[in-house]
Order: structure tokens, then C-alpha cells, then sequence
């Protein structure tokens, strides 16, 4: 699944792109005929280009709002849900059959000896957590405002060799070479 950021984080570009998505997934709710669908799709592409090349922002979040209100009040009561997405039938299924990254520390080495390249680069990468988690927890408690996070996510690196950035780029060379 992708990554969402918060609605906070959104440019209005990126807030547009997804009502208009939103839509098109209502709208194939309400319209099952495909021709009827396709009809229906491309007026509501229209009304979105109207207003496409709005210079005046504060018009444009006003458009937005209002977009955002319509959609609401005329979105579908039992809109089609893909079976694989939050809240479709067959979402999470076979979590309860994930075993946790730990148990490979419990595995024989005859059992390691199997796959000696995945494991070489899984004590790498715990290697490196167990060097950085010191400075990591440090660099996150110095960046916490004082009334705690306002968001989930992570702060970004600040300067050049701050851990975020160090253990993301490591995170990346171990999935590539894997």
C-alpha cells in the first residue's frame, strides 16, 4: 500500500488530483453501465478543467472547499470497495500468517546456511541500528517541540550526516543489493 501523508502535509495540487480520483471511484459506483460511466466521467473532467489555470489561490481553495462539500453530499451510500483496500473483504487477510522479523534470530544456522546472502546483509543493517540508535533517539529528542510531536512522521535530516538521511540511504542500499 502507499504511503499517504496527512492532509496537512498536501499541496492543493495534490489535494485537487485526489477529490478528483475520489469522484471518479463514486462515480463508478453510481454509474455501473460503462458507457454511461465514460459520459459522466468526462463531464466531470470538464468542470475540473474549468478551473484548472486559477491563478488566485484564495478562489481556487474556495473551489477546492466547495468541490470537496458537493462531493460529500453526493458521494455514494455503498461505494464499490476493491477487495485488497482498507475495508474491503480480502483487506489484511493473511496478516495473522506474517511472522515477526525477530523469529529469523531463533533459525539453526543449518536453516541460515540457506540463505547466506540475506542474512550477511540483515547483520549488516543490525549492525548499523545497534551503532546509530543511540544518536538517532538523541537527534529525535532534540527536534521534538516541547509539547510532544504534532504529527507521525519523522523529522527530516537537518544538516549533512544526520541519522535520518544516513539510515534511510543504508535502508536503500541493503533492499537494492538484496
Amino acid at each position: 500500500m502507499a504511503f499517504l501523508p496527512s492532509a496537512a502535509c498536501l499541496t492543493h495540487q495534490q489535494k485537487v488530483l485526489q477529490l478528483y480520483k475520489r469522484a471518479l471511484r463514486h462515480l463508478e459506483s453510481w454509474c455501473v453501465h460503462r458507457d454511461k460511466y465514460r459520459y459522466f466521467a468526462c463531464l466531470l473532467r470538464a468542470r475540473f478543467d474549468e478551473h484548472k489555470n486559477e491563478k488566485d489561490m484564495v478562489k481556487a481553495t474556495q473551489l477546492l472547499r466547495e468541490a470537496e462539500e458537493e462531493f460529500w453530499h453526493g458521494q455514494h451510500p455503498q461505494p464499490y470497495i476493491f477487495p485488497e483496500s482498507p475495508g474491503g473483504t480480502s483487506y489484511e487477510r493473511y496478516e495473522c500468517y506474517k511472522v515477526p522479523e525477530w523469529c529469523l534470530d531463533d533459525w539453526h544456522p543449518s536453516e541460515k546456511a540457506m540463505y547466506p546472502d540475506y542474512f550477511a546483509k540483515r547483520e549488516q543493517w543490525k549492525k548499523l541500528r545497534r551503532e546509530s540508535w543511540e544518536r538517532e533517539v538523541k537527534q529525535l529528542q532534540e527536534e521534538t517541540p516541547v509539547g510532544g510531536p504534532r504529527t507521525e512522521a519523522l523529522p527530516p535530516a537537518r544538516k549533512q550526516g544526520d541519522w535520518a538521511a544516513v539510515i534511510f540511504l543504508a535502508i536503500m542500499h541493503i533492499k537494492k543489493s538484496m
